[in-house]
């Protein structure tokens, strides 16, 4: 008797011990699957640039010009000429050069028109362009600001001076954040407020 109450006291303990260790287990599973899907959510202001650039091409291309490498690069070359800021330098990286004395930076110009040419998309030819070399990824457009809605008070000097500058408001003279605001207010016809 006295062996068969101690054999089910065991039983008992192992059934406890298996019990904790599923309990464990998924626990652990369940940890696993909120790290993966957290790592998982994508920034969207990741290649953004890159994803824009290549989208717009990838947009321009008609089904013939789709089947040439050379076809495509041509288009590339032509979207680069007329680009400007970002997607300028955009191209820089791609090693399409708009202009002969700029030159290229080495670029992957055969590689992008290859994966476009089997129809590969814009985001997911970024996510591979990021790897070979990134500082693709890394260029971002300038946030626009709203000249009717913000704060002049919480922007930085130097983002006044970039205000500035795209206006193209003069301010001679100005050395204080509050020269720059009354300039920018002035200029926008809300003498100071």
């Amino acid at each position: 008797l006295r062996h068969r109450v101690w054999s089910c006291s065991r039983a008992s303990t192992s059934e406890g011990f298996i019990s904790t260790m599923y309990r464990f287990l998924f626990a652990l599973c369940v940890a696993a699957f909120v790290a993966t899907a957290a790592a998982a959510k994508v920034d969207e202001s990741d290649c953004e640039v890159c994803r824009a650039v290549l989208g717009q091409i990838d947009e321009a291309l008609s089904s013939d010009e789709r089947k040439d490498v050379e076809k495509i690069e041509a288009k590339m070359s032509s979207f680069c000429k007329e680009a400007k800021g970002k997607d300028k330098t955009m191209c820089y990286y791609m090693g399409i050069a708009s202009d002969a004395s700029q030159g290229t930076a080495g670029g992957v110009k055969r590689e992008i028109s290859g994966s476009l040419n089997r129809g590969i998309n814009a985001k997911r030819l970024c996510s591979r362009l990021k790897k070979m070399d990134g500082q693709m990824c890394e260029l971002k457009y300038e946030k626009e600001i709203d000249l009717n809605t913000v704060d002049f008070n919480k922007l930085r000097v130097k983002e006044l001076r970039k205000i500035m500058d795209d206006k193209g408001i003069e301010c001679v003279g100005c050395a204080e954040k509050a020269d720059f605001i009354s300039a920018i207010k002035k200029y926008m016809g809300k003498d100071e407020m």
